[in-house]
């Protein structure tokens, strides 16, 4: 069985594709690499067709979008793991190999860092989906380095592969149904930085970042509509539409104080940044009952409050 499975989804990204390519091609394992286009006119099939003796699988038609790409790629995936690297992002030299160094037998999620740099090269950050001490706390401090998130084949086929309605966070989607059916036991995690994500002016997380951040907390209303939730949170997701994802995948056995504290620490933060000392205060309460605050913190967000009496805002 092959080692690996790895899909590109691409469409007109003829300035990127072959650093992507060669960066697959270059590793020093089993793998089968699959290219899914969407119909390109800028030259990117050609840069394919240089590499196709090389490549497992490709194809050029239109799709609606993304995750439909994926999809076709992941229909035809054979290998133990799975990923996708979309054609702007690139695997780091021995990447592969460090995975299977790490992964055991009933590894099912394997994690490590993910770089991002610019156009020249340069790194920018360095960063990684980060595992806390529950499922809660997993899914409520959401972050994600995808092209360094691979997944066993098996399990992603068992999830229902990638949501197509989606377009911008298709790949929190199926981190979330995997968290909440097979929980975060069987991960393995490496410091080793696996990919690189290139920030650029045209990348989706550039242009799009109004439409992700909609997803994005679209993906958490229906996470969250499990449970009772307070008024200001209530609030804040109001603005926000659940879209076409199946919510009860999102459904499990979860505490509500922890996944609470732990995505309301993030809201309790943007609210304290624009001032917005009441909103504030409200999330706070909720992050304090889910325990998500260490002693000396929760000194520092009193001063802060007193503070912010004081100064009369």
């Amino acid at each position: 069985m092959t080692d690996f499975s790895i899909i590109t989804p691409v469409l007109n990204q003829v300035s990127h594709i072959e650093t992507c390519i060669l960066s697959v091609l270059e590793q020093d394992c089993n793998v089968q690499y699959i290219i899914i286009d969407g119909g390109s006119t800028d030259g990117t099939i050609d840069i394919i067709r240089k590499y196709e003796k090389r490549i497992s699988y490709w194809k050029s038609e239109p799709d609606s979008g993304q995750s439909e790409a994926i999809n076709k790629g992941l229909n035809l995936a054979n290998g133990t793991f799975f990923n996708w690297l979309n054609a702007d992002d690139r695997l780091t030299p021995n990447a592969i190999k460090a995975i299977l160094d790490i992964a055991e037998e009933e590894t099912q999620v394997v994690i490590g860092k993910c770089e991002h740099i610019d156009e020249k090269g340069s790194s920018i950050a360095v960063g990684s989906s980060r595992i806390w001490d529950s499922v809660e706390a997993t899914l409520g401090n959401y972050g994600m380095g995808q092209p360094s998130h691979f997944y066993k084949t098996s399990v992603v086929k068992e999830l229902g592969g990638l949501n197509t309605s989606l377009h911008y966070c298709m790949d929190m989607d199926i981190w979330f149904r995997f968290l909440v059916k097979f929980g975060q036991e069987k991960i393995s995690q490496t410091a080793s930085v696996l990919s690189q994500f290139l920030v650029h002016p045209n990348s989706k997380s550039v242009d799009f970042k109004n439409e992700m951040r909609r997803e994005k907390y679209g993906i958490y209303k229906a996470l969250l509509s499990q449970i009772q939730q307070p008024d200001v949170l209530q609030e804040f997701l109001f603005a926000f539409s659940i879209p076409d994802v199946n919510s009860k995948s999102y459904h499990g056995n979860l505490n509500r104080d922890i996944l609470l504290a732990n995505f309301c620490w993030h809201l309790m933060i943007e609210t304290y940044e624009k001032g917005e000392i009441e909103k504030c205060k409200a999330f706070y309460d909720i992050v304090k009952n889910g325990n998500r605050l260490s002693a000396s913190e929760t000194l520092k967000w009193n001063a802060r409050f007193a503070s912010a009496k004081l100064l009369g805002r």
